[in-house]
């Protein structure tokens, strides 16, 4: 009996080492830089917290790819021709566009090998505003610079 009583605590013992926090600054649920939402993209470990779903952690999380750069917005042809320096290893583009009377909205995706859009949206007589990011799976890049068009000027 004494000896099933010392196996158990040896076994509870081991139990609770593998669960603690053997990191300094860790969180319950994930690795350092754990939050109730998953961590920051640019967190290692990452995963999870107590609060939110919380959950696995372990491994270093995606760090965010590099913004892409909007080299111009020209008219052409009636619409607008938006073209940009893409940044290696993207999955897609998102492209945003908002014009004087709306805020930033998904105008495209397109695939991380392509470095141009035609907008065919962008048809009326007004100054459109663009804006991109680079995904690589579920992590997103900053937002590139901004520029503008009209898709009704003469160049």
């Amino acid at each position: 009996m004494t000896f099933s009583r010392l196996i158990c605590l040896a076994v509870l013992g081991l139990t609770v080492a593998a669960c603690g926090d053997s990191e300094p600054g860790g969180s319950p649920g994930g690795g350092a830089g754990g939050s109730g939402e998953g961590g920051s993209a640019e967190a290692s470990g990452g995963g999870g917290g107590a609060e939110a779903g919380g959950g696995g952690g372990g491994g270093t999380a995606a760090a965010a790819p590099e913004a892409p750069v909007l080299a111009f917005v020209m008219p052409m042809t009636g619409v607008l021709h938006v073209e940009w320096t893409p940044q290696e290893g993207c999955d897609a583009f998102e492209g945003e566009r908002k014009d004087p009377m709306d805020d930033y909205a998904v105008a495209f995706t397109v695939a991380g090998t392509k470095k141009a859009y035609m907008d065919p949206e962008a048809t009326e007589d007004m100054e459109y505003t663009y804006r991109l990011r680079c995904k690589v799976g579920e992590v997103y890049s900053a937002y590139s610079n901004e520029m503008s068009g009209n898709p009704t000027d003469e160049e």
